[in-house]
């Protein structure tokens, strides 16, 4: 008998405890459920519009690299759409910010430069990538003073960057300030690039040499100065003994 009641006791406490946990138990359960299969379509969304932005990219890419690199009116057409659709789309994908910088590159080596500066702007806005927001922002600056606002173009440069930007960021400003024809600072800037160089950017160190090369301070010829010596003492020895003109001899 008392076994018996040992095992009602056991039940109705069993019984309480899953009155006062049940709910609980049922609502963790439920949510780790929700959690893990939300997360599985999480995964599944997120691959589906990585693969629809990879294939819009990649026609994008096939449609400005036609005709080696010069598509024609249509072919551009395409490549804009495209490129419009990845940034309505997956703005925040590298996808659409390589876009943008390859159609300002297009409009810049076609002289629409108010459309390049656009596109540039538009990285700069949406962009999550850092080194996709500086170059973006070093050729925004090339543009600016392309267009006449070099003071613009010099302010979009002239901050710290990563080692990888220095040397890239410190020739733009020397081509900047060569443009504004201060040629001591264009110098600086361009010397100020080759210390910062790096490794396997070695590459570019010629181009930047000839650039201060071509800026150079000419000195002037050590035999010019000794040449024009003797003619300055003739002078101021005639100065300080004058002769006598010929109308005083005649006198």
């Amino acid at each position: 008998m008392a076994d018996h009641l040992t095992e009602e006791e056991q039940i109705e406490s069993l019984k309480r405890w899953w009155a006062e946990n049940g709910r609980g138990i049922v609502t963790g359960v439920v949510l780790a459920l929700v959690g893990y299969f939300g997360y599985q379509w999480w995964q599944t969304s997120e691959r589906s519009k990585a693969e629809e932005a990879s294939n819009l990219y990649q026609s994008f890419v096939e449609a400005v690299s036609a005709n080696e690199g010069q598509p024609d009116n249509k072919q551009l057409t395409t490549a804009k759409s495209l490129a419009q659709q990845l940034k309505e789309n997956f703005a925040k994908r590298i996808y659409a910010s390589q876009a943008s910088l390859r159609l300002a590159a297009l409009s810049a080596e076609g002289n629409d430069l108010e459309t390049a500066a656009s596109e540039l702007q538009w990285v700069l806005d949406n962009s999550d990538e850092e080194s996709l927001k500086l170059l973006a922002k070093r050729r925004l600056a090339t543009v600016l003073a392309a267009r006449g606002k070099p003071g613009e173009g010099l302010e979009l440069v002239s901050a710290d960057v990563p080692p990888a930007f220095s040397a890239l960021y410190s020739e733009t400003r020397g081509d900047i300030l060569l443009q504004q024809g201060d040629k001591a600072a264009a110098r600086t800037a361009y010397q100020q690039a080759l210390t910062q160089l790096l490794p396997e950017q070695q590459g570019n160190r010629r181009l930047l040499e000839m650039k201060v090369e071509s800026l150079a301070v000419a000195e002037p010829a050590a035999t010019e100065v000794e040449d024009s010596a003797p003619a300055t003492e003739a002078t101021e020895t005639s100065e300080e003994n004058p002769q006598p003109d010929e109308e005083s001899d005649a006198q």
